[in-house]
C-alpha cells in the first residue's frame, strides 16, 4: 500500500484515549476512547475494556454518550455517567453495567451536573458536581447577577455564583450536599478507610483567592475541619499517605503563580517539604493538538503502594514518577514521550501516552518495562508519511540554550527552497517536544519548513528558566528572533518568504511580533492577547493573572501594563495578518483579538478575522470536528496567499 501525507480530515479517523482505570481485583483496565463524528459535529465517547490476561481489548458501551465512570468494589461492575438520554438538558443520567456485557442498566438521575464519581461501597457513592445556585433575580426576566470574581470561566461560560461542590449519593434516592455554599471544590481523595476526605479549593464570597487551603471532611458527621486556612498556602492537591497527609503546593512567594510547587507532609498544621531539590511543573506542558478528555493531571498526584505518583515535564518530555515520604524520587517511564492520563494500582502503571510521532495508546508500565497493550492509532506511522523534527539549537543570550527543532516539508527534494512557518507554543509556561501535532504535520504536507522553540518561559527547565513575569516581549521576542535567524541560515529555507503563528502566549507573541519587525510576510494570531488593561477586568483569570506575569496592576503601574500589550505597537505593523477567535473564549477573550484586527484596518494592513461560535480557548485542541477542519484550513489558506502566490 502506498504511503500518503496527512489530510485535515485524517483528524475523523483519531482516537483519543483517556481516563484508564485499573480494576479493584487488578485484572482489567476501563478506558475512555473518543472520536470525532462530522456528521453530528461531536465527539463519540465510549468505555473500553482492556482485558490483561488476554491482551483483549473491547468495547464495553456503545451510545457514543460516556462521561466518566468508577469500578464497583469487587471489579464486576462500572458504574459511569452518560448523556445517552438527553444530552442538551443539563442533567446528570448515572448507568452500571456488567464486565461480562449486556445492557447498561440505569441506576438514577441528578438534576445537575456532575463530574466525577467514587464508590464508598454498597450503593453509596461521593460525587463532585456543579452546585446549581443562582443569584436572586428581582423579576422574571432575562438577565444574570454577579456577586463575585470570577464571573466567567471558559468552557463553562457566564458561572454566576456556581461552585464545585461535593455530594452523598445512594441508588435511586436524592443527592445531598456535603459542601457549605461558599466552598469551591479544586480537587478531593478519599481516605483509604473512605470515611473522610481532603479537599483543595477556597472558601470565599466576593474575589476567588489564588492561595487555597486544605480541608478535611468527615462524612460520617458532616463536619468539615480546616487543616490549612485559605491565603497562607497555596495549596494544590493532597492525599492521605500511611499516617500522614501529603500535598502539593507553595507559597508563591518567589515565582508567582506559575511557580514550580513542592511535596509536603502536614505536621502539627504546617507543610513541611520533603523535595526542596525538585524543581520540575507537576503537570504535563508537552504540547499537542490531539488529546480529548484527559484527566486534570496539573499539580495532582495519587497515592498507591506507599508511594506518590506523579507526572512532571522535564526538558521536552513528560514522565511518570514515585516518590516516598524520604523525597527519594524515581523516574518510573523512559520510553513514552508524554504521560497524558494515568492510574496506579499495586505498582502497576495503566498509561495513556504519545511516543515520537505515535498517537495515543494505552501502556502497561511495571518493574522498568513499558508495554503497549492497543492499536488504535497505529495506522498513522504506517500509511502515513510524516515529516520528522530534527534539532536546531539557538541562543540570544550566551547563557541560556534554547531547544529548537525544524520539519522539513513531507515532498523534500535536495536542492530546492522552502517557505517556512515559525510555530510559537501558549502558556507560556508549556512545551514543544518531539511529539505528533497535527496541524504542523499538516503544514509539512502542504509543503513548508515548519519551525518551534521551547523560549524562555517555557517548562521543563526550571523556575529560573521558566519565570518571565514582568519580561513578556523581551527575553522571550529575543529567543524567538535568535532561533529565526537560524532557521534562516538553512539552505533550503527561502527567508524571504516566512510566517509566523501561535495561539494564546503565542498568539501573544504574534501580536508583539507584526509590531516590532517586518521580517515576517504573513501572520496568523489564535486567542491571542492584546491588552493587558482590558484583560485585567474580563478574562476569568485576568484579575490575577495580569498583575502577577506583568509584575504590576491597573492602579500601581497601568504604563508598564500597556507597554508590553501589543496593541500599542500595532500602528506600526505592516504584516498581513489572519485572527482566529472563538465567541466563547472567556480566558483570551474575544476583544482582544478583535482590538488587534481593528488597528491594523485602521493602519491600513491586510488583514482578517474569523470568529468561530459557540467555541472557546480550546478550538485547536477540543472545539467540534467542522470548526476544526474550517480552522486547518483558513490558516493553510492565508499563509498558501501571502507564502505562495
Amino acid at each position: 500500500m502506498k504511503r500518503g501525507n496527512m489530510s485535515p480530515e485524517d483528524l475523523l479517523k483519531f482516537r483519543f484515549l483517556s481516563g484508564p482505570s485499573i480494576s479493584p481485583d487488578g485484572r482489567s483496565i476501563c478506558y475512555s476512547v473518543h472520536k470525532a463524528d462530522l456528521e453530528k459535529n461531536r465527539y463519540d465517547s465510549r468505555l473500553w475494556l482492556h482485558i490483561l490476561d488476554s491482551g483483549e481489548n473491547r468495547p464495553l458501551t456503545g451510545s457514543g454518550w460516556e462521561k466518566f465512570f468508577c469500578w464497583n468494589n469487587d471489579g464486576e461492575e462500572i458504574v459511569f455517567a452518560s448523556d445517552r438520554k438527553d444530552p442538551e438538558k443539563g442533567t446528570t443520567d448515572l448507568y452500571a453495567i456488567a464486565l461480562g456485557g449486556g445492557e447498561a442498566q440505569p441506576i438514577g438521575s441528578l438534576t445537575f451536573a456532575i463530574s466525577s464519581i467514587v464508590h464508598l461501597g454498597g450503593n453509596r457513592y461521593l460525587l463532585s458536581g456543579e452546585d446549581p445556585r443562582e443569584s436572586e433575580k428581582l423579576a422574571e426576566a432575562d438577565y444574570m447577577v454577579f456577586e463575585q470574581v470570577p464571573f466567567c470561566s471558559n468552557g463553562k461560560g457566564y458561572t454566576a455564583q456556581k461552585r464545585t461542590a461535593l455530594y452523598i449519593y445512594e441508588r435511586g434516592g436524592e443527592a445531598r450536599k456535603l459542601t457549605p455554599d461558599t466552598l469551591d471544590v479544586d480537587r478531593y481523595r478519599l481516605s483509604p478507610d473512605k470515611t473522610k476526605v481532603l479537599i483543595t479549593g477556597p472558601d470565599f464570597t466576593d474575589v476567588r483567592p489564588i492561595r487555597s487551603g486544605l480541608r478535611e471532611l468527615d462524612l460520617k458527621t458532616g463536619e468539615i475541619d480546616e487543616l490549612i486556612p485559605d491565603g497562607a498556602f497555596a495549596c494544590k492537591c493532597a492525599d492521605y499517605l500511611d499516617e500522614s497527609v501529603v500535598l502539593t503546593g507553595s507559597k508563591l512567594d518567589r515565582h508567582g503563580i506559575n511557580e514550580n510547587v513542592a511535596f509536603h507532609v502536614l505536621k502539627d498544621g504546617v507543610p513541611r517539604e520533603i523535595t526542596p531539590g525538585l524543581d520540575r511543573g507537576l503537570r504535563n506542558s508537552v504540547g499537542c493538538d490531539c488529546r480529548y478528555g484527559t484527566s486534570d493531571l496539573n499539580l495532582a498526584f495519587f497515592v498507591d503502594s506507599g508511594k506518590i505518583w506523579f507526572v512532571s515535564t522535564d526538558g521536552i518530555e513528560s514522565h511518570l514518577h514515585s516518590l516516598d515520604l524520604s523525597g527519594k524520587i524515581v523516574q518510573e517511564t523512559e520510553k513514552i514521550s508524554s504521560v497524558d492520563d494515568y492510574h496506579v494500582s499495586g505498582r502497576k502503571a495503566a498509561v495513556i501516552g504519545l511516543k515520537g510521532l505515535a498517537l495515543q495508546e494505552l501502556y502497561i508500565v511495571e518493574s522498568g518495562e513499558e508495554r503497549r497493550v492497543s492499536g488504535f492509532n497505529g495506522w498513522t506511522t504506517s500509511d502515513r508519511i510524516l515529516s520528522v523534527p530534527e534539532p536546531l539549537a539557538s541562543r540570544s543570550d550566551p547563557g541560556c540554550p534554547i531547544d529548537g527543532w525544524i520539519m522539513k516539508p513531507t515532498d523534500y527534494r535536495e536542492g530546492e527552497r522552502y517557505p517556512a512557518i515559525i510555530h510559537i507554543h501558549g502558556g507560556p509556561k508549556t512545551a514543544f517536544g518531539e511529539v505528533y501535532f497535527h496541524e504542523m504535520q499538516l503544514w509539512a504536507a502542504r509543503g513548508y519548513v515548519v519551525a518551534f522553540c521551547n523560549p524562555r518561559g517555557s517548562d521543563g527547565k526550571g523556575n529560573d528558566f521558566d519565570d518571565i513575569r514582568g519580561k513578556y516581549g523581551t527575553v522571550d521576542y529575543e529567543d524567538i528572533m535568535a532561533f529565526t535567524d537560524e532557521v534562516e541560515k538553512l539552505p533550503f529555507v527561502d527567508e524571504d518568504r516566512m510566517g509566523v503563528t501561535g495561539g494564546s502566549y503565542g498568539g501573544y507573541m504574534t501580536n508583539w511580533i507584526i509590531g516590532h519587525t517586518d521580517r515576517f510576510k504573513a501572520a496568523v494570531s489564535q486567542r491571542s492577547i492584546s491588552n493587558w488593561i482590558s484583560k485585567a477586568g474580563i478574562s476569568d483569570i485576568g484579575y490575577y493573572f495580569v498583575p502577577d506575569q506583568q509584575d504590576a496592576d491597573i492602579w500601581d503601574d497601568v504604563e508598564k501594563l500597556w507597554w508590553h500589550s501589543p496593541l500599542k505597537y500595532a500602528d506600526r505593523a505592516t504584516t498581513p495578518t489572519l485572527f482566529i477567535h472563538s465567541d466563547e473564549d472567556y480566558r483570551c477573550e474575544l476583544s482582544q483579538g478583535l482590538q488587534m484586527f481593528t488597528a491594523l484596518k485602521r493602519h491600513g494592513v491586510g488583514s482578517k478575522i474569523c470568529v468561530f461560535k459557540g467555541e472557546n480557548h480550546e478550538l485547536s485542541r477540543g472545539g467540534k470536528p467542522r470548526e476544526r477542519l474550517a480552522r486547518l484550513e483558513e490558516i493553510s489558506r492565508w499563509f498558501d496567499r501571502y507564502l505562495k502566490d
